[in-house]
């Protein structure tokens, strides 16, 4: 009698198991797929942004003002684009990522650059493409697990007499 109550317990505990696991699959692999579209379409209307904003600098029968708000008009589709792909992002990416491609489009729109904007813009881009990289890598299911497991080791912890870092004083 007590082996097929736990048979029956370890079968049921089973079952739960691998549906669990079975829907965090393919909760990864549907959020991979999403971040996926989100990521190559940023790409591709950046681009399409730099594009016609460099267009828009070579002509000159637009005053620099005139020439900036085109730019920038330009630039508003890879803008709420942007604001998407920061959804797909972790809380830990977004302003890193934001950042960057505000920066991207930023230095390209200052017609005070000149023609060394170009340079000034491709360390914006190759960061923003590290963090499509990193969370498009088959494994980034894997850093969830690793934050959620410091902090249940920090709860372990001591909390005594801690430093604070930021003055040095001891609270």
């Amino acid at each position: 009698m007590k082996e097929m109550v736990i048979t029956g317990i370890s079968a049921l505990a089973g079952g739960f198991l691998g549906s669990f696991f079975t829907r965090q699959t393919q909760h990864h692999k549907w959020l991979l797929e999403r971040r996926s579209e989100a990521f190559s379409r940023f790409i591709q209307l950046l681009d399409e942004g730099q594009t016609k904003a460099s267009e828009i600098f070579f002509d000159r029968a637009l005053s620099d003002t005139e020439q900036i708000a085109k730019a920038l008009d330009q630039y508003q589709p890879a803008i709420l684009q942007a604001r998407i792909v920061r959804l797909y992002l972790p809380r830990t990416l977004r302003n890193t990522f934001w950042e960057h491609a505000r920066s991207y489009w930023s230095i390209h729109i200052d017609v005070t650059q000149g023609i060394h904007r170009g340079g000034r813009m491709v360390p914006h881009f190759d960061a923003i493409q590290d963090i499509f990289e990193q969370e498009l890598s088959p494994y980034f299911w894997l850093r969830p697990l690793g934050r959620q497991w410091r902090r249940i080791t920090n709860r372990w912890r001591p909390r005594g007499n801690t430093a604070n870092l930021t003055t040095g004083i001891n609270n």
